[in-house]
């Protein structure tokens, strides 16, 4: 089935346009990282850049779909690509001329490129359902998956790597050829055109459709409870991956560009791990159990990373690269259960939905979840501004934990509801 797949030349160049814009903008975003934690030196100001680039997704990410639905989606995925180069070769244009790049210039461009990327993934995600067969889409999606985790274990690398030799210019440079690349390549696919664009355009039928999700989320406790983990966990343990890491690695451990792009590098592995020990788990114990024992486990193991930020704990050991790969290897191992918890989540939601209500509550939730990282970025970009990083660390290690514990009862009911669900075949519907 796979080698079926490979054979098909629609796919293939849909996968390498992919492919080369994905290290495009991985490369830049963790050269743009680098930059803003070496311009400002404040981590309060590198977790704004990553904040703002979420606002546009809460605000426009329940119609995005829509437009993927009503419009060309061959044409949206190139038109926007080339937008995405033209936009990031002005700014190697401006680099170039002043020498750098201000604050609200890099807010101004994270929150561009954040709204073209809100427009392009529901398009390019219909894409592949329309140019391969039905038997074949489990073999595609686990091709596209694998591809995208090899470009995310190359590109943050890459990234460091040539921020070290030229700067963010040349980053920006390589990007924009990248994305121009990757649009000349997805001109080349034979799409069908299954867009039905209403006759009049309007909302109505969106807020209809939006209110029912909302409505079924409210009357079903498991659901809102998975909701609040899925809160949770994107508040507490999205900003110690976002921000701690890095800010333990560069400002505490004072590693190089080049060692700190490794490491991003490496933290890929644990995505890799994460669908292999889902799958495992998942055949040793219910969902509900999967998600609490995976939420333990990851809060366990960022609390030990607050010993590689201690100082004491620095002074002891005496050697800062043993500390670096010490960090590294917990940071794996975080990486990859909250990747578990995340799919587990995912699948859970998926048991207590019918098909009817599953992209109206998906809709939902993930505003709700989206709504949560940039509150955590700002909330926990303060604190390693003011407090030991240590202790910061601790503070998402217990939120992440403490929570888990509180919706172990909840998460358990899921496991009996689905139990019955099954038993008597039928899904839950209003």
């Amino acid at each position: 089935m796979v080698s079926s797949v490979l054979k098909k030349k629609d796919f293939l160049l849909l996968m390498q346009g992919k492919f080369v814009s994905l290290i495009g903008s991985e490369m830049q975003a963790t050269a743009l990282s680098l930059y803003v934690l070496a311009k400002t030196g404040s981590a309060t100001k590198f977790a704004s850049v990553l904040a703002v680039t979420v606002i546009p997704k809460i605000i426009l990410g329940p119609i995005a779909g829509v437009f993927a639905d009503w419009f060309d989606r061959k044409k949206i995925v190139v038109g926007l690509d080339f937008l995405n180069g033209l936009i990031i070769a002005l700014y190697a244009c401006i680099f170039h001329i002043n020498g750098g790049i201000s604050m609200p210039y890099i807010y101004v461009l994270t929150v561009s490129l954040a709204i073209i990327e809100l427009l392009f993934q529901p398009a390019v995600g219909t894409i592949i359902p329309s140019i391969v067969k039905k038997e074949e889409l489990v073999a595609a999606n686990g091709i596209n998956s694998t591809i995208m985790n090899i470009g995310l274990l190359l590109s943050p690398c890459i990234g460091a790597i040539l921020y070290g030799i030229k700067g963010l210019g040349l980053v920006f440079i390589i990007n924009a050829i990248s994305f121009t690349l990757s649009a000349i390549s997805e001109m080349f696919i034979n799409v069908p055109k299954l867009n039905k664009r209403p006759e009049k355009i309007n909302f109505k039928v969106f807020k209809q459709d939006f209110l029912a999700g909302l409505n079924f989320v409210k009357e079903r406790k498991v659901i809102k409870a998975i909701i609040k983990l899925g809160i949770i966990l994107n508040f507490a343990f999205n900003s110690f991956i976002s921000i701690g890491v890095l800010y333990i690695s560069k400002q505490i451990l004072k590693v190089s560009d080049y060692q700190y792009g490794i490491m991003q590098s490496v933290l890929v592995i644990g995505m890799f791990i994460a669908p292999v020990l889902c799958a495992y788990l998942c055949k040793k114990m219910k969902i509900g159990k999967l998600m609490f024992i995976a939420t333990i486990s990851m809060g366990i193991s960022v609390f030990l990373v607050s010993l590689c930020a201690s100082k004491d704990i620095i002074n002891i050991i005496g050697n800062k690269s043993i500390i670096f790969i010490i960090l590294t290897v917990l940071c794996i191992c975080v990486v990859a259960l909250g990747s578990a918890t995340s799919m587990a989540l995912g699948i859970s939601v998926q048991q207590q939905v019918s098909v009817q209500y599953l992209g109206r509550v998906s809709t939902v939730m993930n505003a709700l979840l989206m709504a949560a990282s940039p509150l955590g970025s700002m909330f926990f970009g303060m604190l390693y501004d003011k407090i030991p990083a240590s202790i910061v660390v601790i503070i998402s290690s217990s939120i992440v934990i403490l929570a888990s514990i509180l919706l172990r009862r909840s998460l358990c009911l899921g496991d009996e509801e689905a139990n019955i669900s099954s038993q008597e075949g039928t899904v839950y519907e209003n």
